[in-house]
């Protein structure tokens, strides 16, 4: 307030002041001039203070929830205020004036954001390849029309729906690890994109991919882009441009030799007239001749680069499994199972897939064989893909006429011979041991792919938890304690959790688990399911698995999961890596769920100490890399469940190799190792 509001302040209350003295002189009562003074008083303040400040107040409260252009500002006349009216108006001035050059250039970024979508969206419809932009949860956040038409179930197409309901999971994680690799380590093209072969997640066909990463200004990924295309037309295509090749290269080889041997035996025909005869030689024998040399330039230019024409690429075990068995099913071919865990390889998925289908007709033919196990196994820079069978093995002369059969499917007279030639392969039979033979093909090991070990920076593993009481409750063997170790039917499990105290609220999120049956891993029969865990996710934890809350926002409980899950186990052998961790999440939820899993339990941390007692480390880890198992989705229930099924079929066979071959020893042991480890824990 302004000396000169203060001035008039004073002289109005000296004016009450006044009339006080003048009622009170006239005799009036002095509660009445009290009264009448305080009347008048209160009349003058409201009017030039109270009032005039209530409005300011409306009018701040207006600007302030509301863009404040939709009328002009309303201030009080007269008032008692001072400056604070003023400053009142230069705020509000530059409140609207910012507020109108921000929505200017707020209405010019988005006149500009829409054009590049409209942009976009014409080069999207434009490209002949399909189009997916997913985030790290791996939904997608845009698409073009062409990858509606990929797919045999469009409607799976759209904004926020699950990628894996479109593709294989394998490939994508697969390929975002790798390039991911690249970028934190600063290898080679680091900024390149990434080519792959992936399976529709019908199994129905075989997609060429390519990955990209989106990278916010800091440099961290934010999210991807796929690109995919159809490989029928383009294998036609090849296919095509192959049997061009081949009849420059092969087919006319022999005309030609046979047109310059025609020529030279001309040239020694001495009855024919000495003019003409010599015209005759000279023209086919030039003729013949430089066609011979133009077709041997042909054929060397071609020789050695077929692999590199053909579309090569990174396949995943599986999808080419799942495949091969949907291939065969239509015609009552055999059944294919992949077993132990599936390997990169680097084919032509097309013509890898009809050479496999045609082998496997002629083999299910001569054999009788109703259904095969498949598995791909790590060689000195090969992969090898084994189809096993009940069985005797192939003659070498029955597989070699196989060979030489023209290849179904394929156009022009391609053979199986050359399918394998295009890889740079030979296949062969050989017995396998306990009544059963196998096919053998070694295949090219992916070249981009670096062996991903794991950073330094990486969670490590979980603590070792024992609970004798609790590996107790799972001890007894009943009438499976006889069994064969190789005989018996596992359910490997693990889980991923909010954290490591169960005790204390912390809750499961994620359940993995894999089937071993008669010492062969099943990867065909697996369990996977994320759970609602009903509280927040610490950031300590999705350091380890990376699931989020965002991740588990629309999945169901643990009292739905878990039935689910027991359902799958039904009454197989339970198998962990740390199991009493895992057990005591389950144990934790019998009472809420009504479920309670009183299945023997084998422990293959426990194992590996039985069977390596010398070494030191058995951690999942320390045990994989050990017998050389990759574990490419680490911190995954089901990538670590997988890892363990093949942990577990390796400790078997060492197990066996020391006399210990049947379930009730297992138990015996383990459980002595645990209660002994449990007891030195205590010193």
């Amino acid at each position: 307030m302004t000396h000169r509001n203060r001035a008039a302040l004073f002289f109005a209350l000296l004016a009450a002041a006044g009339f006080f003295s003048v009622f009170f002189m006239a005799g009036v009562k002095p509660a009445g001039v009290l009264a009448a003074t305080m009347l008048l008083a209160w009349l003058l303040v409201d009017r030039l203070i109270f009032a005039p400040a209530a409005l300011m107040a409306r009018e701040a409260a207006y600007l302030a929830q509301t863009k404040g252009t939709a009328r002009a500002p309303i201030y009080p006349g007269r008032h008692l205020l001072g400056e604070l009216v003023a400053a009142q108006k230069k705020l509000a001035e530059s409140i609207l004036s910012s507020r109108g050059e921000f929505n200017a250039q707020l209405e010019k970024a988005t006149r500009q954001s829409e054009e590049q979508k409209r942009w976009l969206e014409v080069i999207l419809v434009d490209l002949a390849e399909g189009v997916l932009v997913c985030n790290l949860n791996h939904q997608l956040l845009l698409y073009n029309q062409t990858a509606t038409r990929l797919f045999s179930a469009p409607e799976a197409v759209g904004l926020g729906r699950p990628l894996f309901a479109l593709v294989s999971r394998a490939a994508i994680l697969h390929s975002l690890e790798l390039l991911e690799h690249k970028r934190r380590t600063g290898l080679p093209g680091a900024d390149d994109t990434l080519p792959f072969l992936c399976a529709t997640a019908d199994a129905k066909r075989l997609l060429e991919g390519r990955m990209g990463l989106i990278l916010d200004a800091a440099g961290k990924t934010t999210a991807y882009v796929l690109t995919f295309t159809d490989m029928s037309n383009k294998t036609e295509e090849l296919e095509r441009a192959a049997k061009v090749r081949k009849a420059l290269t092969r087919d006319l080889r022999q005309p030609v030799a046979n047109l310059r041997a025609a020529s030279e035996t001309l040239s020694g025909f001495p009855n024919m007239d000495a003019k003409a005869r010599l015209a005759f030689e000279h023209v086919l024998t030039e003729e013949s001749a430089r066609l011979s040399e133009r077709l041997d330039e042909l054929a060397a230019s071609f020789r050695g680069h077929t692999l590199g024409r053909w579309p090569m690429g990174e396949l995943h075990g599986a999808d080419l499994i799942s495949c091969l068995d949907r291939r065969l099913a239509p015609a009552g071919g055999p059944h294919v199972t992949l077993i132990g865990m599936p390997l990169w390889l680097q084919a032509d998925h097309h013509l890898l897939l009809l050479m496999l289908a045609q082998l496997l007709r002629r083999l299910a033919r001569r054999f009788h064989i109703a259904e095969l196990d498949a598995e791909t196994k790590l060689g000195d820079r090969r992969v090898y893909l084994d189809l096993i069978w009940r069985g005797e093995p192939v003659t070498d002369q029955e597989l070699s006429s196989w060979l030489k059969e023209p290849l179904e499917g394929a156009e022009g007279p391609e053979t199986v011979f050359d399918a394998l030639e295009r890889h740079g392969a030979e296949i062969w039979s050989q017995a396998a041991g306990g009544g059963y033979a196998l096919l053998r093909l070694p295949l090219l090991a992916p070249m981009s792919a670096p062996v991903i070990k794991h950073e330094p920076d990486r969670p490590p593993p979980r603590p070792e938890f024992y609970d004798f009481s609790l590996l107790a409750q799972h001890a007894d063997a009943g009438d499976l304690a006889e069994r064969s170790l190789k005989s018996l039917t596992f359910v490997v499990f693990d889980t991923e959790t909010t954290g490591l105290r169960p005790s204390q609220g912390d809750e499961i999120i994620s359940i993995g688990g894999v089937r071993v049956v008669n010492g062969r891993l099943l990867t065909g029969e697996t369990f996977e399911r994320l759970v609602h865990p009903g509280r927040t996710i610490p950031p300590e934890s999705i350091k380890f698995h990376h699931i989020t809350d965002e991740m588990v926002k629309d999945k169901p409980p643990i009292a739905i999961v878990l039935p689910q899950f027991k359902s799958f186990a039904g009454d197989a052998v339970l198998a962990a890596h740390n199991a009493a961790f895992d057990l005591k999440f389950l144990h934790m939820k019998e009472k809420s769920t009504g479920v309670r899993f009183t299945n023997p339990v084998v422990d293959t941390l426990l194992l590996s100490r039985l069977a390596d007692q010398h070494l030191a480390d058995h951690s999942l880890d320390g045990v994989a890399e050990r017998f050389n198992v990759d574990i490419p989705d680490r911190h995954t229930a089901l990538g670590d469940a997988l890892a363990t099924a093949v942990v577990l079929v390796r400790l078997i066979e060492i197990l066996e190799s020391q006399g210990i071959t049947t379930l009730g020893q297992v138990m015996r042991l383990t459980n002595m190792a645990a209660q002994m480890r449990a007891t030195q824990e205590n010193f």
